[in-house]
């Protein structure tokens, strides 16, 4: 009786060859729904945080970083955290007037100093206004008042930046 061995697989190199950084985005980018930006926004450059999520993976970045803008200003205004904290996320507009509302508030704090108190978050909205631009309605207190705060967001240099703040 004779065994015969099967002969081995011989597969050509193009079937494991790795692909390049370049190849593999475009491969992805048109496996996707969502469009890629190119065209730059008159105040940003358009190029969203994460160009290849998909429009509900960019709205729960934007309602995570929307909280935390809201529940980070309210700690600077009430002198729980440094007002430079916000800097980064903040447009230079915007960062003036937060900070000059917490000096503010500051001044008035020393006088009365108070505990700090958790907040909690009742309703947020979002909405995309256009490609890379998203605005917020947050509406957040702590047990003695109810506040809201509306957020216009819009991607700039693969970031998400503030461009407007409005806090009741």
């Amino acid at each position: 009786m004779t065994v015969t061995t099967p002969a081995p697989l011989v597969r050509s190199r193009t079937t494991f060859r790795l692909q390049r950084e370049e190849e593999l985005t475009s491969d992805l980018r048109s496996s996707t729904p969502t469009e890629v930006i190119a065209v730059s926004s008159a105040e940003g450059d358009g190029q969203r945080p994460s160009a290849l999520a998909t429009s509900a993976e960019e709205e729960r970045q934007i309602n995570a970083i929307s909280r935390i803008i809201c529940q980070a200003t309210m700690e600077a205004l009430a002198g729980l955290r440094p007002v430079v904290q916000l800097k980064r996320w903040l447009e230079a507009e915007v960062y003036a007037k937060v900070r000059q509302r917490v000096e503010l508030t500051h001044d008035v704090q020393q006088l009365a100093p108070k505990a700090p108190r958790p907040l909690a978050f009742h309703q947020l909205r979002t909405e995309k206004v256009a490609q890379g631009v998203w605005e917020c309605a947050v509406v957040f207190g702590d047990e003695h008042r109810v506040r809201a705060c509306a957020l216009r967001l819009e991607a700039h240099r693969r970031r998400w930046r503030v461009v407007a703040l409005e806090l009741g």
